[in-house]
């Protein structure tokens, strides 16, 4: 198996973010149907004003169910354009300035490129125009996505009660069971 693959230097499929009107409502499929099992989650109010939570499928697979939780969430006027869905799908990458330069070379529109608030998480999106109809995000992350980063559960993320930017694990302080305050 190849580590990097292609001219962005993929290392991997991080995985598949379905947009949906209710977490709890996709629950029944996404998890009891197809065995997923949860991992982590959490509100992201601003700006983007969504819940999410990611499930761990077989083989490495994960799928991130995404909600509105605010009522200024752009993802509202995404669901009513176009239904509940795929949203995205997110590939890691090498190295995200090498993938910016092919992405540039090869004429692919990007948006939102955010190399800046957090350098645990580089980031850049492909449009769907240029992508074939799919939004893809491009990330560089040296985080290990596939195993859990919060300590909140799947009831307490439901609930609204979790924010995710101060329930990821601080991995980086070597004390995997300590949250940021």
């Amino acid at each position: 198996m190849r580590d990097v693959v292609g001219r962005l230097g993929v290392v991997r499929v991080d995985h598949v973010a379905v947009a949906v009107r209710s977490i709890e409502a996709a629950l029944p499929l996404f998890r009891d149907l197809l065995g997923g099992e949860f991992l982590h989650g959490g509100n992201e109010p601003e700006p983007l004003g969504i819940r999410t939570i990611q499930l761990a499928m077989p083989n490495d697979i994960r799928i991130e169910l995404l909600q509105p939780c605010t009522p200024d969430s752009y993802l509202h006027a995404v669901l009513d354009k176009r239904g509940e869905g795929v949203h995205h799908i997110t590939v890691f990458v090498a190295d995200i300035h090498v993938a910016l330069a092919a992405l540039d070379e090869a004429g692919i529109e990007v948006v939102d490129t955010d190399l800046a608030s957090d350098p645990s998480w580089l980031q850049t999106y492909v449009r769907p125009r240029s992508g074939f109809g799919i939004v893809w995000q491009i990330v560089q992350s040296a985080d290990d996505w596939s195993v859990p980063q919060g300590v909140a559960s799947l009831d307490a993320v439901l609930a609204g009660d979790v924010d995710w930017a101060t329930n990821r694990v601080d991995r980086t302080a070597g004390d995997a069971g300590h949250v940021p305050s």
